[in-house]
């Protein structure tokens, strides 16, 4: 493998054993099954459907993670939810904790233990947006938009920022394609995000943004 291929993000989609929701550990299910829905609920920003499972704003469309028959269901302008969504959805319910957003934003690798995670294979996922809108930033934040990302003023670059989960704040910048510089986008966090969510989490959580940043109804994504 070569020293490129090393600090190549890594998807786990390309791993035939976690392509569905179906591929989550089971322990994540039996996780959320032993708390009390009630606090799930508080602490996560999800609405509970008793008996049921949660609703969850994720990038601003509405899942139904059934508990009952261990399944996750999005709206049908998103992709159908893979591992990784079901992955982050689950983590969430599972992890979040009553104390909100600080209102701060940071990089990756300010986050704790950011800054050691965020390297190599778990650099965070870029290429997909950079190939789609590198050279038509506008496209870029009318479909961030669509996602619940708006847009905001950044510097020199096409910013957006919005709750990606009802605790957790994103924010991206792309800077364009030029003739002599190419695209780059650029991530940051609400400071507390990773009380809500694991930094691998976190990692699955921009993959799944990334891909659905570019993704259309005839592709995929995770």
């Amino acid at each position: 493998m070569s020293a490129s291929e090393k600090d190549r993000p890594s998807r786990p989609e390309d791993i035939k054993l976690f392509r569905t929701v179906s591929d989550v550990a089971p322990e994540l299910w039996s996780d959320l099954e032993t708390l009390t829905p009630e606090a799930v609920a508080a602490n996560s920003g999800a609405r509970l459907l008793p008996g049921r499972g949660f609703n969850v704003t994720y990038m601003g469309g509405d899942y139904l993670v059934d508990v009952a028959r261990r399944d996750i269901t999005g709206p049908p302008d998103q992709a159908p939810a893979g591992f990784q969504k079901g992955l982050v959805l689950l983590r969430y319910l599972v992890q979040a904790q009553d104390m909100g957003l600080s209102g701060r934003m940071v990089t990756g690798r300010e986050l704790n233990g950011g800054a050691m995670f965020f390297t190599g294979p778990h650099s965070l996922l870029t290429a997909p947006v950079t190939e789609k809108f590198g050279r038509d930033p506008e496209g870029f934040l009318r479909r961030a938009a669509a996602l619940g990302l708006a847009a905001v003023e950044r510097g020199s670059g096409f910013a957006c920022q919005g709750l990606v989960l009802p605790n957790i704040a994103v924010g991206c910048v792309l800077h364009p394609e030029d003739d002599e510089f190419p695209a780059e986008l650029t991530y940051t966090f609400d400071s507390y995000a990773h009380y809500h969510l694991a930094l691998d989490g976190i990692w699955a959580m921009i993959n799944v943004l990334a891909e659905e940043l570019a993704y259309d109804r005839g592709g995929n994504s995770g």
